[in-house]
């Protein structure tokens, strides 16, 4: 029977032994399972194995910047900020590029041009009427025609003067405690003056029935009798720059020529004198002699 046995396991295939070898060996705590080569037998591991060591921690689940930090800005502004600031600092330095050309522009040419302000002076004044009437208690009025020339100077070699439509206010100084009387008004048409040229302006002003009172018209009729009556004048315009044919825009200006008296005029139309200056008020607050 042995030998039949020797025989029969003679015959067999070897994976059907190593088949039934795993199988005898199961009991033991081995594992069989098959590849290439057959049947191999692998010991089950302990369960009081040690356990494997921990990998490396995993990073945590990072938010977005806007959610980082919600107190900040995005980089957006930022960057639009910074884009303000370039275009804000090159407009500031083309400003003041621009300011300083003209600057530069306007010292050079009143440097070649020298401009001087016109010269403007009462040259003759006559009162061809002059009338006070009223009776005591009651209203005085004043009648009164009076003619003036006032003469307008160029006195730059360079360019030439353009002169808007003049109005002239005329006053009579009474006294100084009473005020002046004003007159009237007067209009002249403008004009166009060329170089190193002066330009007589007349105006004739008429007062009718004028009413005054008793003090001031007694005072007034007793002083045109002694020549000793002040006129004074306001004149108002605008004057312009006008270089090779070329006009620039005009500045107002009042000209302010101080009283004078009926003697100081007839005295400077007798030996032709030349009567005080005007004063000129250019801007409205800057005076000029």
């Amino acid at each position: 029977s042995e030998k039949k046995k020797e025989k029969k396991s003679k015959g067999e295939k070897p994976h059907l032994r190593q088949l039934e070898k795993c199988r005898r060996t199961q009991r033991r705590g081995c594992r069989c399972f098959r590849n290439r080569r057959g049947f191999e037998n692998h010991r089950r591991r302990p369960s009081s194995a040690a356990p494997r060591p921990p990998g490396p921690p995993r990073k945590p689940p990072q938010l977005p910047r806007t959610l980082r930090y919600p107190g900040k800005p995005p980089a957006r502004r930022r960057r639009a900020r910074a884009c303000c600031c370039r275009l804000c600092c090159w407009l500031s330095l083309i400003l003041i590029a621009i300011a300083f050309l003209v600057a530069v522009t306007g010292a050079l040419a009143y440097l070649w041009f020298q401009p001087r302000l016109p010269l403007f002076r009462i040259q003759s004044l006559r009162v061809s009427r002059f009338n006070v009437s009223g009776s005591d208690g009651g209203p005085f009025f004043l009648d009164a025609s009076m003619a003036m020339t006032i003469q307008a100077a160029n006195p730059n070699g360079k360019m030439g003067l353009t002169y808007s439509d003049l109005e002239a206010d005329v006053s009579i100084a009474a006294d100084d405690d009473d005020g002046d009387v004003d007159m009237g008004t007067a209009v002249a048409l403008g004009f166009a003056q060329g170089k190193k040229n002066s330009t007589a302006v007349k105006f004739a002003v008429v007062a009718k029935r004028l009413g005054v009172d008793e003090a001031v018209g007694k005072r007034m009729a007793a002083m045109y009798a002694s020549k000793e009556l002040r006129f004074g004048v306001e004149l108002k315009t605008k004057v312009g720059v006008s270089v090779g044919g070329k006009s620039t825009g005009r500045v107002p200006i009042r000209v302010e020529c101080g009283a004078v008296s009926l003697k100081q005029a007839a005295r400077g139309s007798a030996t032709d004198s030349v009567l005080p200056h005007c004063h000129i008020n250019l801007l409205r607050w800057i005076n000029l002699h």
